[in-house]
């Protein structure tokens, strides 16, 4: 049996005791793992209003395609993005054509794959089954959102549930509920439209790390050392002496904690964003920015395992693009985003502003696609945010976070359910990046049936967010009864 002084045996303990904390921290959530298999967050960007189709959807279908005007602001970030294109909200059609082609359940069904409460007895188990004969298109959705049921299956102990922020763009500021995101059935969830209000609240209790010990760490790992490096004299003095057995141990002890210290990086200090300033009345491009900042920030403390933002007038918002703007506002008494979405003609005149409504006008005005850009540049602005935060070897926080932009229905030019867009970013688990993904066939008519829908779409996020178990997402029986798959396996690696 070897023996050690009692120096010796408290010298080498001290060095056990340096080296602990670190794991402690190391366990921490907010320091992340390398190359995580599934996302740590999820965050949705919604806005209503729909897409333009053929200045939306990439060029070709699969991993060589270029990106038109519209969504070309994420070209930076398209080896990063799967996007999903041609999308039909069948389930809407269980509804009936109050719903399938009015505005109404359109933005509620977009992230909950199911329908209003109107459609639905008060006690129900949002079961296909038990929409009524006499349903209307009333209330919120009937059941969760999918953001939410991704961040309530995987993650716990964060100071926050959620992050929730709202862009009005017109109105002013306060809270709005969602059109999109939904807590619970009919429970929508309130959006903050104040950036000072959403900071204060947020950021009240932030207050930077433990400084000294983080850059301590990061010095070491600059010189590629670990801490153990640093405590080398006593765990050298302990080990004098052991017995073989005893030496092993100790070494394979003092190994675990180099490998995990060497493979884990601090993230960045969690700090209050600045520059958060109060506004009033704001345009979109004002509000905009402040918003992101807050959320990539509140995403980059772990502050809350789901973020959204949520652009909520789909009126008459102002954009800050100038032509737009003063198109808008020379016809606020009887024009406005809403109506040249639709494709009406600008007030006392027979021009049109899209292709569908007149035979003459056959391209897309510029005014109209520079304001279905800047909800695609806001996107891309967010995915730059959450690039720019450090966060495990090599990643950062986007890519630990599944991001995804979503809208109401498909081309805007009616409120038909078809052909919608999505984009999905960042850390899709098993699923294709830099990917183009056709739900229907080439070049067919609007109206005809694609062969996946949003359901589908639904069912495979949770995959790639790495929920496992539990019921179908969405209107329970809607896939069995159309004979669908659960989920889009061409998503897939």
């Amino acid at each position: 049996m070897s023996h050690h002084s009692r120096r010796r045996i408290l010298q080498g303990l001290g060095g056990l005791a340096m080296a602990l904390p670190w794991l402690e921290l190391f366990e921490n959530e907010a320091w992340a793992q390398t190359s995580p298999t599934r996302p740590r967050r999820v965050i949705v960007v919604t806005y209503q209003m729909g897409i333009p189709v053929a200045m939306w959807k990439p060029s070709a279908v699969g991993n060589t395609f270029t990106l038109p005007y519209v969504t070309a602001p994420l070209e930076p970030f398209k080896s990063r993005c799967l996007f999903v294109s041609d999308l039909d909200n069948a389930m809407l059609s269980e509804g009936g054509s109050s719903f399938e082609f009015g505005h109404p359940g359109k933005s509620e069904a977009a992230l909950t794959g199911t329908l209003t409460t109107g459609a639905f007895p008060t006690t129900n188990t949002n079961s296909v089954s038990e929409i009524r004969s006499d349903l209307t298109t009333n209330g919120g959705a009937n059941a969760e959102s999918i953001e939410q049921r991704i961040g309530t299956s995987l993650f716990a102990a964060h100071p926050f549930a959620s992050v929730d922020l709202g862009i009005d763009g017109d109105r002013g500021q306060g809270k709005v509920p969602s059109r999109f995101c939904f807590e619970s059935r009919a429970t929508a969830v309130s959006l903050e439209c104040n950036p000072t209000t959403a900071f204060n609240r947020l950021f009240a209790n932030v207050t930077p790390g433990n400084m000294q010990a983080e850059q301590a760490l990061r010095e070491l790992k600059a010189r590629n050392k670990s801490v153990l490096d640093a405590v080398r004299g006593e765990f050298g003095d302990l080990r004098k002496g052991l017995g073989a057995d005893d030496q092993r141990r100790l070494d394979e002890h003092a190994a675990r904690i180099r490998t995990i210290e060497l493979t884990t990086v601090p993230p960045p200090t969690c700090a209050r964003p600045t520059g958060i300033n109060a506004l009033t009345m704001p345009r979109m491009d004002q509000a905009t920015p402040p918003q992101v900042k807050i959320l990539a920030q509140a995403m980059a403390c772990n502050l809350a395992p789901v973020g959204r933002l949520e652009f909520a007038n789909q009126q008459s918002p102002r954009f800050g693009i100038a032509s737009l703007d003063n198109t808008l506002n020379a016809n606020t008494t009887s024009y406005d985003w809403h109506a040249m979405v639709h494709g009406d003609p600008l007030p006392g005149t027979t021009q049109f502003l899209r292709p569908g409504r007149d035979a003459n006008a056959t391209t897309f005005d510029t005014r109209l696609l520079d304001g279905y850009r800047f909800f695609v540049q806001q996107f891309a602005a967010l995915l730059g945010e959450l690039d720019s935060f450090p966060e495990g070897q090599g990643t950062t926080v986007l890519d630990n976070s599944l991001v995804i932009l979503a809208t109401d229905f498909g081309e805007g030019l009616g409120h038909y359910h078809a052909k919608m867009g999505y984009v999905l970013a960042g850390n899709l688990g098993a699923a294709k990046k830099g990917f183009h993904f056709r739900a229907g066939a080439a070049n067919a008519n609007f109206y005809t049936a694609s062969q996946f829908n949003v359901s589908q779409l639904l069912n495979s996020v949770l995959d790639m967010a790495g929920v496992v178990g539990g019921p179908e997402f969405g209107l329970k029986g809607f896939l069995a009864k159309r004979a669908a798959p659960r989920r889009i396996d061409g998503l897939f690696v």
